[in-house]
């Protein structure tokens, strides 16, 4: 047998070899998501009831309205469909049992206010935008930074460490009459610290408070699997059938390694699927940004890191522009006011 003759009967059983197995993939995939289809009342996890006697241990508590409160907010934070709504509304459910509410994400050396709810801007105080604003030093020694060294919560007089005029000043408003701060952990890590406090006299329901900081931190450790399954679920809203395993994307590292591959040499499906990618974990951000010709305003931070994906694998900026405007601006161009377009002209 001749070398050619050789070398195209090896090619002919690698290459059939390959199409076995590319089929068998293919069948796989199809169980895969037909099993994963079975998953889309997922939201039906959120639902349920809390015993009465779960709540009513806080002996201020007014037993039937605070059930009520509680369990509809760990409904809300359990189905939240990203960080945002889940941060909000965790501290929108605690601001319901407290005067004011603010969660404080550790940076560095310093705590920076990230959400405020309670806070009127009125009468010396901050408004609630404005928290956003503030941040304390872990060089001065508060409550705060007490918190996240000895993971424990605090509840009781606000003046507890030598610093803590420092809070009061930067919040506005006065002396509250009590506080209660607690860490609050991702990944089994204090990363950072909520405050609660009574300042026009309204009690501090601390166990309920303590629930619902524990069922956020929960959540938003199982924030990227639900995500990741809510992605396959609706995978087929935005590409056909041969395309799933190419859709289901995580703009962090660690997910991107998990992901199905993208041919390097397919630049524009690697762009339409990241904008799908976008369009699916922020629906309504991105049909209010279309509306109010705000889209990159409202997502200037996701598109960034979205183009900053892409280009990992592709150095043609053509195709993502493009897709930015026709799929995620549905073609209105106006609507991405203030994006510094590179190639797409």
């Amino acid at each position: 047998m001749k070398n050619d003759e050789i070398r195209n009967y090896i090619e002919k059983v690698i290459n059939e070899k390959m199409q076995l197995m590319l089929n068998r993939i293919d069948d796989f995939q199809t169980r895969m998501f037909k099993d994963i289809e079975k998953l889309k009342d997922l939201d039906e996890l959120a639902g349920f009831s809390l015993p009465k006697e779960f709540a009513a241990r806080d002996e201020e508590a007014d037993g039937a309205a605070d059930i009520a409160i509680l369990n509809e907010y760990v409904k809300k934070i359990a189905a939240a469909a990203n960080q945002l709504l889940l941060i909000g509304s965790i501290i929108e459910g605690i601001n319901r049992f407290c005067d004011r509410a603010a969660l404080f994400l550790l940076r560095d050396d310093k705590l920076v206010g990230w959400r405020g709810k309670g806070f009127s801007g009125e009468n010396g105080q901050i408004s609630d935008e404005e928290l956003k604003r503030i941040f304390f030093s872990l060089s001065a020694n508060t409550v705060l930074k007490s918190v996240i060294e000895t993971k424990k919560g605090y509840m009781g007089d606000p003046l507890c460490k030598p610093d803590d005029f420092l809070i009061y000043n930067r919040l506005g408003g006065g002396k509250p009459k009590k506080i209660f701060v607690l860490p609050f952990f991702v990944k089994g890590k204090p990363q950072a610290v909520i405050y609660a406090d009574s300042l026009a006299g309204a009690p501090i329901k601390a166990k309920v408070i303590e629930v619902l900081a524990t069922v956020g931190e929960l959540s938003l450790d199982m924030l990227p699997i639900r995500q990741k399954l809510l992605a396959k679920i609706k995978t087929q809203e935005f590409v056909d059938d041969n395309e799933i395993e190419h859709k289901i994307l995580e703009h962090t590292d660690e997910f991107e390694k998990t992901s199905a591959p993208i041919r390097e040499n397919d630049p524009e499906r690697y762009a339409r699927v990241i904008i799908n990618d976008i369009i699916l974990y922020n629906k309504k951000v991105v049909e209010d940004g279309i509306k109010n010709r705000n889209l990159y305003e409202v997502l200037k931070e996701t598109l960034l890191q979205a183009k900053e994906l892409y280009m990992r694998r592709s150095s043609d900026l053509r195709y993502f522009e493009e897709q930015m405007v026709n799929i995620l601006a549905k073609g209105d161009r106006a609507a991405l006011k203030g994006y510094k377009f590179e190639v797409f002209k």
